[in-house]
């Protein structure tokens, strides 16, 4: 059904269980194709790349090549928000690729707690032109 899989992360809980998602319903033998994407913030015209931004891309880029050493078609993209936000980088990259699906966590690390669904997924939804899956919030996701 879906041959292009686009999953969208950022090293929180709930979007650890979207890529695990998106790895389960990518096919090698059927040749589906994973694309991991991580957007990073830019403040005054310049990406700001944070430590636990690098240590989530070299998580990344580990799975990545596991994946790619399974055989399944896989490719991590990590573009700057620059305008219009997470949401409007992550769908740039879901056209550039023409992924049939984007796979989103619930709620983001950046995401102000008490949202039921944070912001990223409500404007994909709105914005992306393509099916939109939104994976729901584990337990780890909810504050107390």
């Amino acid at each position: 059904m879906f041959e292009r899989v686009l999953v969208a992360v950022d090293g929180s809980p709930c979007s650890d269980d979207a890529f695990g998602v998106a790895r389960a319903m990518v096919n090698r033998e059927l040749g589906h194709e994973l694309t991991v994407v991580h957007v990073a913030r830019s403040v005054n015209g310049r990406p700001l790349v944070t430590a636990d931004d690098l240590d989530l891309r070299e998580r990344l880029g580990q799975s990545v090549s596991k994946l790619l050493a399974e055989g399944v078609k896989t490719r991590m993209e990590t573009p700057t928000a620059f305008h219009g936000g997470p949401a409007f980088a992550i769908a740039e990259v879901a056209d550039e690729v023409d992924a049939d699906v984007i796979v989103v966590g619930a709620r983001g690390a950046r995401t102000a707690g008490g949202e039921v669904l944070g912001d990223v997924p409500v404007r994909l939804l709105r914005n992306a032109g393509r099916p939109v899956l939104v994976i729901p919030m584990p337990t780890a996701c909810f504050d107390d």
